[in-house]
């Protein structure tokens, strides 16, 4: 029964980081045949797949109005949608408009490494050893994948590299910020809020009919993948394989998005990686295994720890 339910849980972790990285290559595919740009492209997400939570927490009956009657909380739920969801989302896809989706969600796969430079700045909290690998790793790769090993050339467009590193800082922030929240209310209500609001915000810059698709079954299909499959379920079965697994083994499940991402950038998008960008894109990928192990250890020892003697 155990191992049915780990089954379970990795399936459903390795299946929602697929589909991350899958709507970040078609989301490439989207800037590249049409007139769409990130700021309509990221509001179209965030506010169907905001609806879609929406819909889905009345349904399920999960509390979504409590938090109302709590203004301070509202606000920690307008900061965190202005300075972590709708940021990430964002700078992603203005990284992968600037560059493309396996490199954008490479540099994007930074976020735990500047999580762990955040806490020594902020809280003097100096890095462990695997945090230390992680973080020496993760500078490598990113010199190997932006500039092949020649610090005079960037072999992307600034603006992709600014947009991807933004994108790291963002997937940290994005982290760090509702953990308060989280604390009083579950990650539905603090999503669905979140995701409806940074919709809205994103329409109200660029409303959903100001640029002209053309309403093809190809067009159709890549939006519907990327807020249904790429943001909605992608979140849902995140959630859910966090009943199964732990969350370091969901974190080492995260490296399917770059993977996949990669993938078909470079087998469906004619997208060319050397085996400079394959090495580099390996060392930012491998911080994530090594912080996850780092973290295994410690809660092993947390557990030996309290284990009456």
């Amino acid at each position: 029964m155990e191992t049915t339910r780990e089954v379970k849980g990795i399936l459903l972790a390795s299946v929602s980081a697929t589909f991350w990285g899958v709507s970040g290559a078609i989301a490439q595919t989207l800037f590249d045949t049409t007139d769409i740009n990130s700021i309509w492209l990221t509001g179209i997400r965030m506010l169907g797949a905001g609806i879609g939570l929406l819909l889905i927490s009345l349904v399920t009956k999960v509390d979504l109005w409590s938090i109302w009657r709590h203004p301070g909380d509202l606000l920690q739920i307008a900061s965190y949608t202005l300075l972590g969801l709708m940021p990430v989302q964002f700078t992603y896809f203005l990284a992968v408009e600037a560059s493309n989706a396996a490199t954008a969600t490479i540099l994007q796969f930074m976020g735990p490494v500047f999580i762990a430079i955040w806490l020594v700045v902020a809280h003097q909290q100096w890095p462990t050893r695997s945090e230390g690998i992680a973080i020496v790793l993760a500078v490598i790769g990113s010199f190997l994948l932006v500039t092949h090993g020649n610090p005079a050339t960037l072999v992307i467009s600034v603006w992709a590299l600014i947009w991807g590193l933004l994108s790291g800082v963002t997937s940290a922030t994005n982290t760090l910020m509702p953990t308060k929240l989280l604390t009083k209310y579950s990650t539905m209500t603090v999503n669905t809020w979140s995701m409806l609001l940074g919709g809205l915000l994103f329409n109200i810059v660029q409303p959903f009919w100001s640029i002209h698709i053309p309403l093809t079954l190809g067009n159709i299909s890549k939006l519907s993948f990327v807020v249904i499959f790429g943001t909605l379920l992608a979140f849902l079965f995140f959630l859910e394989s966090l009943k199964y697994i732990r969350p370091t083994v969901v974190s080492l499940l995260d490296a399917f998005e770059p993977l996949s991402a990669t993938v078909i950038a470079v087998v469906l998008l004619g997208v060319s990686f050397e085996w400079l960008d394959i090495l580099g894109s390996l060392l930012i990928i491998s911080t994530v295994f090594i912080l996850a192990i780092g973290q295994r250890h410690n809660e092993r020892a947390a557990e030996d720890f309290h284990e009456p003697q």
